[in-house]
């Protein structure tokens, strides 16, 4: 996107592609900050051609006065009737136009988005069309906030990325200014699409512009999930893995109806958008837990639709869970009612959504995994690879009060098993787990936990002489950065020779242990092979060396290697010395394990491909 706001096109090779993709995933890439260095590139009028290699990436300030991705305040919209060279045009006239998108009372829409906006965000984002500050663009417009332009290309035989810049240009020589100009947010209306097709509708992520074709421009469905890619959200996909399937929020695709429309975001957007006290948990009703910290934790959620009644308790509106990657889980009360009440799936249900990157404050994929009825159980088997199961539970719905609630248990380790007193609890015969008591703070009633490892921190229990022993446990946790290939590890002994190492790893996060480490000095070295460490340039990369929970080193930002020596010492065993650290060990009685109710089956229309870095997004 130039700044004159016509496009170029950007021809890069398939790594390339991949890498780029990647680091707006993790948030190293934020779509409208992040500037390409393109000085080694071939450039020609409408291409710029990378070479082959890394991409290098920069980041920049936002242009002054605009911030594109806030969604909240005032923000001026305008909507762009096109005329192609032949003629063709929606057959809508502009006050129709005016009245679908706005609300302006040509046929009283009663839904549209500007109502959309005001009510999902409850008033913190309006939508303004008034002009009054710039006579000449007043004086220009057919109807209240709709502009009509002729332009010189030809919908059925021009491409989209021509017929996209003609209507930019033509705008800006109607009004005499450089879009966005006072603009927030400008959205072009074309009579249809004849070639590079597929699309309803396509947005620039946070960024101002998005372009609709034919009728579903009138679709409240369709005007919030383009304004969303505005607001530098991705898509929502559903259980089945289909990107546009999660028909709980409107960044799937879930309504095309012009007086359907009421319906908001999932709790993953929801978490990124500063709507309901702010972004993320800097807002008092949004609440981020860490299982492998606190085990067992409950929660009382109300509903987005809710939120204005929500002025009492102050339930939180989104648990956030996290995972120690970029890619966290999201809980929510999908409660039906007020802006959300033509929800499409999963009316009054406890929704959990996976971001696929991004942790759920910066441009991400999400994915719907279950929707949770009362007594019903969502359980992650290998959580966040650690090997052990988390599970969330649903103890109550309750739709009687006004706001309703959501009652859910967050478990790691192990289901709950709950109870009143200690002796609720039975032994799990497990000496290196501790003794098992009955904590009255988790879940409905309480909940059976251990007090856990005996020893002191940095020792090592050991069950089958029931004592405590010197650590000789290393635990290698590594978070590669997009270039994932170039990473490797080794722990050399003090001849220097390789008792262990790791190479070859994809994408993403992964855990090493090396048990049973015999008396003396090792050195744990970590390369990458480009010599540009693995953070922060192209991806948030890290690393941690631990032994027996004790952090020998950490970090990420390095050139071609970093290496840090540590000690197995040898000594007699002892008994416990330390006061126990209280986690979630004992296993469980029986709880339900419902499966989700079944999911909606209607296939919906034909989605354009996704390409949010160089290309806009649908």
């Amino acid at each position: 996107l130039n700044d004159d706001g016509t496009t170029t096109v950007l021809d890069i090779d398939k790594d390339q592609k991949i890498a780029l993709e990647g680091m707006v995933r993790d948030g190293s890439v934020v779509p409208g900050e992040t500037a390409l260095d393109i000085s080694k590139a071939t450039i020609t009028q409408d291409r710029i051609s990378l070479p082959h290699g890394k991409v290098n990436v920069k980041h920049t300030a936002r242009v002054p006065g605009r911030s594109l991705s806030a969604t909240t305040g005032t923000k001026r919209f305008l909507a762009v009737k096109v005329i192609d060279r032949n003629g063709l045009q929606l057959p809508d006239s502009t006050a129709e136009i005016s009245d679908n998108i706005f609300g302006t009372g040509h046929h009283n829409d009663a839904v549209n988005l500007k109502s959309q906006l005001h009510d999902c965000s409850f008033g913190e984002l309006d939508v303004s069309i008034d002009y009054s500050e710039f006579p000449a663009i007043q004086n220009a417009t057919a109807s209240l906030g709709v502009l009509e332009v002729e332009i010189s290309a030809d919908l059925k035989k021009d491409g989209r990325g021509a017929i996209r810049n003609a209507v930019t240009m033509a705008v800006e020589k109607k009004l005499d200014i450089t879009l966005p100009g006072p603009f927030d947010y400008v959205m072009y209306l074309l009579e249809g699409c004849y070639g590079e097709c597929g699309w309803i509708a396509y947005a620039y992520v946070n960024d101002w512009n998005t372009v609709y074709q034919g009728k579903k421009y009138a679709a409240v469905g369709v005007q919030m999930h383009e304004l969303g890619h505005n607001f530098n959200l991705a898509h929502s996909g559903g259980i089945d893995g289909n990107n546009y399937t999660d028909y709980t929020g409107m960044m799937g695709n879930p309504l095309f109806e012009d007086e359907i429309g009421k319906m908001c975001f999932n709790a993953a957007k929801n978490w990124q958008i500063s709507w309901y006290g702010g972004v993320g948990d800097e807002s008092m009703y949004k609440v981020k837990v860490d299982p492998q910290e606190t085990p067992l934790s409950s929660f009382t959620l109300v509903g987005i639709g809710e939120f204005d009644k929500n002025t009492n308790d102050k339930h939180p509106v989104v648990v956030k869970i996290e995972t120690g990657t970029n890619k966290d889980y999201f809980i929510g009360f999908n409660r039906a009612v007020g802006p959300n009440a033509q929800n499409v799936e999963a009316d009054n249900e406890v929704t959990i959504v996976q971001v696929n990157g991004g942790n759920g404050l910066d441009y991400g994929q999400s994915y719907l995994k279950a929707h949770l009825l009362s007594d019903e159980v969502y359980t992650e088997n290998h959580f966040a690879n650690t090997g052990e199961p988390l599970s969330i539970k649903v103890n109550s719905i309750d739709l009687s009060t006004e706001p309703a609630t959501a009652g859910i248990n967050i478990m790691f380790g192990s289901d709950l098993h709950e109870c009143r007193i200690d002796s609720d609890c039975f032994d799990d015969g497990v000496y290196c787990n501790g003794e098992e008591i009955c904590d009255i703070n988790v879940g409905i009633l309480g909940g059976c936990v251990s007090t856990g490892n005996p020893c002191q921190s940095g020792r090592k229990c050991i069950e089958s002489t029931q004592s405590c022993a010197t650590c000789d446990e290393v635990k290698i946790q590594l978070t590669t950065d997009n270039y994932a290939g170039e990473t490797s590890w080794d722990i050399k002994d003090s001849a220097g020779a390789t008792i262990r190492s790791g190479s070859g790893y994809s994408i993403g996060s992964h855990v090493e242990t090396i048990p049973n480490l015999q008396e003396g000095t090792y050195t744990f070295n970590i390369y990458d092979s480009w010599g540009d460490g693995i953070c922060c340039l192209y991806g948030e990369g890290s690393y941690e060396v631990t032994l027996c929970g004790n952090t020998l080193k950490q970090g990420g930002t390095f050139q071609r290697s970093e290496s840090t020596q540590f000690t197995i010492h040898s000594s007699p065993t002892s008994v416990p010395t330390a006061s126990p650290i209280i986690q979630s060990t004992n296993s469980p009685t029986s709880q339900p394990t419902a499966s989700p109710t079944n999911q909606p089956t209607k296939t919906p229309t034909t989605q354009p491909t996704v390409a949010p870095t160089s290309q806009p997004t649908a």
